[in-house]
């Protein structure tokens, strides 16, 4: 029996092969497709998702891979060459600093998955398998049997957990009869992948995302490479366009108009027609399967959630698998998956159903799209589940979706603060992934005996006290975003979220901390 099946071959499913395979654990991933995806939808990568990345050791190679930041910026005119077009520049010199060692990236599908594939080969040795479909499955309370086809050879296979990442049409998520909730036919789009020679058109003003709105014609040029590879995105909810009588002309005669370029070179590459929704599954667990990614929950593609959202399920499916299959949590563990995961896939799809009917209303009226930050909603979000000792304190005030208020609140993420004056380590590298971390106020006499309490319990613990690895300055930060004094300390979960915080030396060391993990 191998510890975990992993169906999907996607960003989430080969986030999650690569992250057990550094935690080690053997998992198999198996993929119905030859190959990583053609088509770059799924195009940035949130800075949550960079500090998950970064965590995991993969920043510098994601970095390489996507578009400089420089192109963090959205345009909207009439065309793509319109004079009197507008430029907002959402790049990391653009505004103030925002509290993380890293920043948002745009990164296509395209140009992720293969990278992630192979770090996932070579972390997982002849257990990655593209060109294989699951096509029965059975599931029991000790695990899972299932029959793979890949070829025409057909293979029955045991894992002891099944981890369902497999799209937004998930079959395993209908052959469970596990309901979503939400919109969906929100709206009617065309996705066509061209190659033009727009480059010298925008290149003093590169952007993620070019706004097109004219009579008839609302959509956007998405950046794959700012230079021949465009993605354009047709909004088609009105009576304007006909979607299903679009022909490749038709097609080309939309990508001049909206470039404002009558005689553009245009090579069609491909297209897709899809519906927006805004969906959560009723559950992310039946038993032995978990669902991740678009199984578990659909955004519309407004505020980049979905994929993202999707990485934050692998990171935190995988530290709870590892401690599982380790033997220092009980199965038990595995139950808070669903409690902390599933309140941010809701946020995440309402937030993003808003902004695409937001943009819609936009196109009818004329007026600009509203626009707003979401660092709350992406570095704020917060777990309440038994994997988190609450300690009766409530959230940071403000806008739960625009505003991010560094905190040491239990179930959120653990915050950042520079470790050294050339700004290369963060607190948040501080975070081993293998077991627990505790981060010690200079007068924390009682580390000792918390280490030795972990050593009982089996639970891997790691160390940290602040007057070693912080500067005064930033101690002193530190301590008061956190809600610590200088004997008090914080206990961080593998993925990096605070498990318990005690303001001042606590009474016995450790608190139960390691019961809903033992």
């Amino acid at each position: 029996m191998i510890p975990v099946l992993v169906v999907g071959g996607g960003p989430v499913g080969l986030s999650l092969a690569v992250r057990l395979g550094q935690l080690g654990v053997p998992a198999v991933l198996v993929e119905r497709h030859a190959d990583t995806a053609t088509f770059p939808k799924g195009r940035a990568l949130s800075i949550r998702s960079m500090e998950i990345y970064r965590s995991w050791e993969l920043e510098e190679d994601i970095t390489a891979a996507g578009l400089p930041r420089e192109h963090l910026a959205f345009y909207s005119g009439r065309t793509l060459t319109d004079p009197s077009g507008t430029r907002i520049v959402t790049g990391p010199g653009s505004r103030p600093p925002v509290p993380s060692p890293t920043y948002t990236l745009l990164c296509s599908q395209d140009r992720l998955e293969p990278l992630l594939r192979a770090h996932a080969e070579r972390l997982q040795p002849g257990r990655i398998r593209f060109g294989t479909e699951l096509v029965d499955l059975a599931v029991n309370p000790d695990g899972v049997t299932v029959e793979l086809s890949a070829h025409g050879h057909h293979e029955r296979l045991r894992a002891r957990y099944l981890v369902a990442a497999d799209g937004a049409r998930s079959e395993i998520r209908g052959g469970l009869g596990i309901a979503m909730a939400g919109p969906s036919g929100v709206s009617r789009n065309l996705n066509i992948l061209f190659d033009a020679e727009l480059g010298q058109h925008i290149a003093d003003r590169p952007c993620a995302v070019y706004t097109i709105g004219q009579p008839g014609l609302h959509g956007a040029f998405l950046a794959v490479d700012n230079q021949r590879r465009w993605l354009f995105n047709l909004v088609a909810d009105g009576a304007e366009v006909d979607l299903d009588r679009l022909d490749d002309a038709a097609c080309v005669a939309l990508i001049r108009a909206a470039a404002g370029l009558p005689d553009l070179a245009v090579r069609l590459v491909g297209r897709q027609v899809w519906h927006a929704a805004a969906q959560v599954a009723d559950q992310f667990r039946h038993g032995p399967v978990f669902l991740a990614g678009d199984a578990a929950h659909v955004t519309t593609p407004y505020g980049g959630f979905g994929m993202n959202c999707g990485i934050a399920d692998a990171d935190n499916l995988a530290w709870k698998l590892a401690a599982v299959h380790h033997g220092w949590a009980t199965p038990a563990l595995l139950d808070t998956y669903g409690p902390e995961r599933r309140p941010v896939a809701l946020a995440s799809a309402a937030e993003s159903h808003l902004r695409l009917t937001d943009t819609i209303d936009a196109h009818h009226t004329g007026a600009p799209p509203r626009g707003r930050p979401s660092e709350g909603l992406v570095l704020g979000y917060h777990y309440s589940s038994a994997a988190v000792i609450a300690d009766g304190t409530g959230p940071p005030a403000g806008d739960p979706v625009a505003d991010y208020v560094p905190t040491g609140r239990p179930g959120h993420r653990l915050p950042h603060v520079w470790l050294d004056g050339e700004q290369t380590r963060s607190t948040l590298d501080l975070v081993t992934g293998d077991g627990f971390t505790l981060l010690a106020g200079p007068a924390a006499a009682w580390t000792s005996t918390a280490v030795e309490q972990a050593r009982a319990a089996g639970v891997p613990l790691t160390v940290h006290h602040l007057d070693s690895v912080l500067p005064p300055s930033a101690r002193a930060t530190f301590l008061d975003q956190c809600g610590l004094h200088d004997s008090g300390g914080l206990l961080v979960r593998p993925d990096g979220h605070i498990a318990w915080r005690t303001p001042r030396t606590p009474p016995d060391g450790l608190p139960a901390m390691m019961n809903p993990v033992r």
